[in-house]
């Protein structure tokens, strides 16, 4: 299998047959891992840090692989496969060593700890994520949307800030978050998909 066919296996078994996922990711890694870990090398000497990052920031990068196997060749402008993922990983390369220089982790924490975006304070904080706001600027979006959501009931706010949050990141909402959202709520899969439909018209005229 090629790069994109391990993303697909990964993609197609994290939930359902999580060893089968993992071996793809195995060997995805693998495939990969000297050719990343050389760019990962690039980025740690234009950011003037040690090189000694790049494997913690390789690291992170495959972590967001796994978390996120969103990669489609299709909508790239590369003929070539590996060329293709080379370039998806370097941005998340970058992305990864801004964070890890700024913050000192990395974007994402392990799925089973991803939240469910109960509050505007929350949303404005993973929304905004590394762009800066001067307290002022954040009081203001958070009220800005506190007035907006104003009649809709604690379910209702939590479903689609959530979804609102996660789909900026991603194409789909994390399994085991979607998993939280039923638990918390003890409604079904179909209910929450409902819910958010309902915010939605309510909130059609808002930008957000």
């Amino acid at each position: 299998m090629d790069g994109e066919q391990l993303i697909m296996t990964i993609a197609k078994n994290k939930e359902t047959n999580r060893e089968e996922a993992k071996r793809a990711f195995t060997l995805f890694c693998g495939y990969y891992q000297e050719r990343v870990t050389q760019m990962a090398v690039v980025h740690c000497r234009r950011w003037k840090k040690s090189e000694d990052y790049s494997c913690v920031i390789v690291q992170c990068a495959f972590d967001k692989v796994w978390q996120y196997p969103t990669f489609v060749k299709s909508k790239t402008h590369f003929k070539d496969t590996d060329k293709a993922i080379l370039h998806w990983i370097d941005k998340i390369l970058y992305h990864e060593m801004s964070l890890f220089s700024e913050k000192g982790n990395c974007s994402h924490p392990e799925a089973e700890d991803l939240p469910i975006i109960t509050s505007t304070e929350a949303f404005v904080e993973g929304y905004i994520g590394e762009d800066y706001l001067s307290d002022e600027q954040f009081e203001a979006v958070k009220a800005k949307l506190d007035a907006t959501f104003a009649g809709l009931n604690e379910q209702e706010v939590t479903v689609y800030l959530t979804y609102k949050l996660y789909l900026k990141m991603n194409d789909r909402v994390p399994h085991r978050v979607l998993k939280k959202l039923r638990s918390r709520y003890g409604i079904t899969q179909d209910a929450i998909k409902h819910c958010r439909i309902r915010v939605e018209q309510k909130l059609k005229e808002v930008q957000i």
